[in-house]
């Protein structure tokens, strides 16, 4: 096989490794999910814990690949790689198949921990990341040693280091798209959690096959050095326009790395990019003394940890803000990610092409700094007229219309900023790998290129799980989202501005950069306020509280007359106060306690800003519990005391800023009464809440008599998915009845014998003697509401299908009518059997 082909098949074993990677890393932070909750603090474990193997391995595997140089020739080197390539293939394969045993041992022990030791909230959180490390780091360790080998194989044969770096970065950049885009819209769903995980680990034995079968036949096409082709005569370095620096996405070992979370959402969830240096051709020998590493190849290894820093930061920013305008956080995040992965590799591709022939490649590293830092407050303005250019996008459309708004939108804000940070990658490489003012390979006391490789990734991914870490739990909470980016701007113009007069300290350069930089400062200081509502309604009522906190942004507005309130989460209208929300929270809060009078405590999973909560307490209760993800709703619950009956200051309620599953989960005690008013199913922190699996430990939870209650909206969900749930929940609790309160409200209704409308309508007395009676009216206005018995709810969902954690994937649409239309038989036979 020529040695052209064999490069070929380099890249396409990278490109695989890319795809398999991102599959096995949007599968293990989904069931770890289910396992540590969605809340930030699980989100962060989960997310140092993957990074941290990574940086392990590289730095690992570096080193290992100096050995294996200094031990072989260069033939027997390329063979050792590629079949130490393919072992670590092999053992990330192999953790893959066992990852569904593995990660239930892991959530029995997580169980048993909070169940016989009770441990106070910090050794609770310690526990949690302990456990996340023994999950995460044994595979990702093994990914994050393919970029240190497949880097140095690559630059021992060939001298254009920037060119088949930046080619490589690319390539696993492009794999990491393939990969986020089918685990995230079309594996999961269609082949579940662990059909995915299969199919990643298939992958990864068949690029391990094909890897051990390149190492034979590079034995028979030894590397020649003396073909590879000498660097072009150096030309004059033209000045960079732009500069940027690696973001959140690396191409790990052969993975991009997708980091979800949220923080803010979530957290959730993600991406970073690796970025790997360069070596040089030819190792000299360990007796020769050990060459000082020159100045501008450490200012490259200090300035790329930094620059990790930064971009890590801004994926947590910019993931925060844009989920504020998302329609639906699945589909929204995807394209976000995919646009932010595309973006990197094109940039890589492109510098990789003209890298080599720069003289003074610090100083095009400064300039790419200083323009990620311009195109960063740029995004700003951007962010500040999204609500208006979406109102444009998706004037008269439908709704994956308007996700496509979203998508174009996003790509809009976050194209320049991402070319300029994959387009870092082989600048820095070329420095720290090449040092420019020398001809001489990397000394041996430096490792050679998988070592310089490991190092350069191991310190970008150490600096990219800080600016994570600081960006979720410090920047945003303090100053907030407007002011974190511009925190991290400054970060890259400073940056930008030491590279650049390092490197050329010239008068014309220090004009030419304080002109920049200045313009860049007015601009910032000329931005408006950055308080970013998402409101699409055309006319914004009055603000009266915002606050851009740990896990999300919380804004309500008020409207004087008629009297309206409105709390908005993310962007999206959680917890309004129009006559329909009202009667459905009077619901959710009256009819448990109305069925299980003599209930001695509830739970609440959702607390919202406690409308419900404060009609259940009216009731005889002496204790209720509930739990909210987001803090900053509890506190915002103060502007509603004359609807939650100042429910905060009642003597038996207790509330708890957790994920409501995994508080269930990790909970043993038991309860008369459970309710559930997440937020809705296709939300990527909701749609564990309506899983087979969470239905059967909310009965686990529940006493003998007791009753569970859960809201299902109408609203953007299709009538298959619809359906579907009612079918899971009518599984676990055959004494199933469903209940429709108006606009697009629904409630499913657990009881531990059947409920007839007879025996609604017999709650009127208890009604009329109690607060119930104002917010719901008489008996036969309750049993109105009553639309389906249990057999009615059974025949609806005889042709539904059990949602499992497996393959939950609920789709967003507009199928209310549809879902009105496919329920108005049955509720006619409800009626006709009533009326009897």
């Amino acid at each position: 096989m020529k040695q052209a082909q064999q490069t070929g098949v380099v890249f396409a074993l990278f490109f695989v490794s890319g795809a398999s990677g991102l599959i096995d890393e949007v599968v293990w932070f989904r069931l770890l999910s289910l396992s540590f909750g969605v809340s930030v603090y699980a989100a962060s474990a989960v997310l140092t814990a993957f990074m941290g193997g990574l940086a392990l391995g590289s730095w690992a595997f570096g080193r290992i690949t100096a050995r294996l140089t200094q031990r072989h020739k260069s033939e027997a080197t390329a063979t050792a790689l590629l079949r130490l390539f393919a072992l670590l293939l092999m053992g990330v394969a192999l953790f893959a198949f066992a990852t569904p045993a593995l990660f239930s041992s892991l959530t029995n022990l997580y169980v048993w921990i909070a169940h016989r030791l009770q441990p106070e909230p910090f050794a609770y959180h310690a526990a949690r990341t302990a456990l996340a490390t023994l999950a995460l780091v044994p595979p990702t360790f093994l990914m994050g040693g393919t970029l240190p080998l497949l880097a140095h194989l690559l630059a021992v044969r060939h001298r254009d280091h920037g060119r088949r770096l930046g080619a490589l970065y690319a390539i696993n950049t492009f794999g990491g798209v393939l990969g986020a885009l089918a685990a995230g819209l079309v594996l999961i769903p269609s082949l579940g959690v662990s059909g995915s995980l299969y199919l990643g680990g298939a992958l990864d034995l068949t690029a391990a096959g094909v890897a051990f079968w390149l190492a034979r036949t590079w034995r028979e096409a030894p590397l020649d050095p003396a073909a590879t082709p000498q660097p072009a005569a150096s030309a004059p370095t033209p000045t960079p326009r732009h500069a940027s620096r690696p973001l959140a996405q690396r191409a790990s070992g052969g993975r991009a790395v997708v980091a979800v979370q949220a923080m803010g959402a979530s957290a959730t969830d993600a991406p970073a990019a690796h970025n790997g240096a360069i070596a040089t051709t030819a190792m000299p020998s360990a007796s020769k003394r050990a060459l000082p590493l020159p100045t501008p190849a450490r200012l490259a290894l200090i300035g790329y940890t930094l620059s990790g820093f930064a971009a890590l930061g801004y994926q947590v920013v910019w993931t925060r803000t844009l989920a504020i305008f998302s329609l639906n956080a699945v589909y929204s995040f995807t394209i976000m990610l995919v646009t932010f992965l595309i973006g990197l590799a094109v940039g890589s591709a492109w510098m990789g092409r003209r890298i080599d022939r720069y003289e003074q490649p610090l100083a095009l590293f400064g300039w790419l700094q200083i323009g990620i830092g311009m195109s960063a407050v740029i995004a700003l303005y951007a962010f500040a007229r999204m609500p208006t250019l979406l109102d444009i996008f998706t004037a008269r459309t439908g709704f994956l219309a308007s996700l496509w708004a979203e998508f174009f939108a996003a790509a809009v804000i976050m194209m320049m900023p991402t070319l300029l940070m994959g387009a870092v990658f082989p600048v820095a490489a070329r420095l720290y790998a090449t040092p420019p003012d020398t001809d001489n390979p990397v000394a041996p006391d430096r490792g050679g290129v998988g070592a310089r490789v490991g190092r350069l990734y191991a310190l970008n991914t150490v600096g990219a799980t800080l600016g994570a870490f600081m960006a979720g739990f410090v920047f945003i909470p303090l100053i907030g989202l407007q002011h974190s980016s511009l925190l991290l701007a400054m970060l890259n113009l400073a940056l930008g501005a030491g590279a650049t007069l390092r490197a050329s300290p010239t008068l014309g350069e220090r004009l030419r950069l304080a002109g920049v930089t200045g313009a860049t400062l007015l601009a910032a200081a000329l931005l408006p306020p950055g308080v970013y509502l998402g409101f699409r309604e055309g006319v914004i009522p009055e603000l009266v509280y915002y606050r851009e906190g740990v896990d999300a942004t919380v804004a309500v507005f008020e409207v004087k007359y008629p009297p309206l309130k409105m709390s908005f989460v993310n962007g999206r209208n959680e917890v309004p106060t129009d006559k329909h929300s009202m009667r459905a929270f009077h619901v959710l809060g009256h009819l448990p306690a109305l069925l299980r009078p003599d209930a001695q405590n509830a739970l609440m999973i959702g607390f919202g800003n406690g409308i419900a909560s404060g009609a259940m307490a009216t009731h005889p209760l002496p204790r209720i519990h509930a739990v909210e993800l987001v803090a900053e709703q509890v506190e915002a619950a103060r502007l509603y005391e004359a609807e939650n009956r100042s429910v905060l200051d009642r003597p038996g309620f207790q509330i708890t800023i957790e994920d409501g599953r995994n508080y269930l989960l990790r909970s043993a005690e038991r309860y008369d009464i459970i309710t559930a008013d997440a937020t809705h199913p296709i939300n990527s922190s909701s749609w564990a809440l309506f899983t087979f699996e969470f239905y059967t430990m909310v009965k686990s939870r529940l006493t003998d008599d007791g009753v569970f209650v859960q809201w299902l909206p109408f609203h953007d969900l299709s009538e298959r998915d619809y359906r579907d749930i009612v079918c899971t929940f009518q599984r676990v609790f055959p004494h199933t009845t469903l209940w429709y309160t108006g606009a697009t409200h629904s409630f499913l209704v657990a009881t531990p014998r059947p409920l007839t409308r007879d025996q609604v309508l017999a709650l009127d007395v208890q009604l009329r003697q109690s607060a119930a009676g104002a917010d719901l009216g008489d008996g036969r206005l309750l049993a109105a509401d009553l639309i389906m018995h249990e057999e009615e709810v059974a025949a609806f969902a005889a042709n539904g299908r059990i949602v499992r954690d497996d393959r939950a994937f609920f789709i967003p649409a507009m199928d209310r009518e549809r879902i009105l239309a496919a329920l108005e038989p049955y509720a006619r036979a409800a009626a006709r059997d009533a009326g009897r």
